[in-house]
């Protein structure tokens, strides 16, 4: 990585995906992060999102569960830090998903495939809209991406 910063990376349908990640960005300020960018990979540059995965050393990605599987231009993002060896970060992640959330466990399956990815626990899941204990959640989420 070329600085430290984080990426907040989100794949977002309804726009309640995207609502989460942007209140997660709020959170990383508010505990002094400094270069955290956001990308609605659904409506921004995917080449300037996964350059800007390289430009720093955290990603959040955030990602509703789509027909049991993650949504498209998601999958086309890690597809992308895969195939560009995306390695040597730490890493978290938010799943979305009303019934049975699965978009967490298929991240963190393309992330376990990448070289010296540090997941960062706990994976938040969010059930269709945020609420106060998914707040709770980033806010445990955000300490533990920002610990040294």
């Amino acid at each position: 990585p070329e600085e430290e910063g984080v990426v907040v990376a989100c794949a977002s349908i309804h726009g309640n995906t995207a609502k989460a990640a942007k209140k997660l960005v709020e959170i990383l300020e508010a505990k002094g992060a400094e270069n955290v960018r956001f990308f609605d990979l659904s409506r921004d540059d995917m080449a300037e999102a996964v350059a800007s995965a390289y430009r720093y050393d955290k990603l959040v990605v955030a990602c509703p569960t789509y027909d049991g599987n993650l949504f498209p231009c998601m999958e086309d993002y890690l597809y992308h830090l895969k195939i560009k060896n995306f390695q040597k970060r730490k890493t978290a992640i938010i799943e979305n998903g009303s019934w049975a959330p699965m978009s967490g466990k298929l991240m963190k399956a393309a992330f376990e495939g990448m070289k010296n990815i540090d997941l960062v626990e706990p994976v938040v899941t969010i059930r269709s809209t945020m609420n106060a204990d998914t707040v709770r959640a980033m806010e445990a989420l955000a300490d533990q991406l920002l610990a040294k």
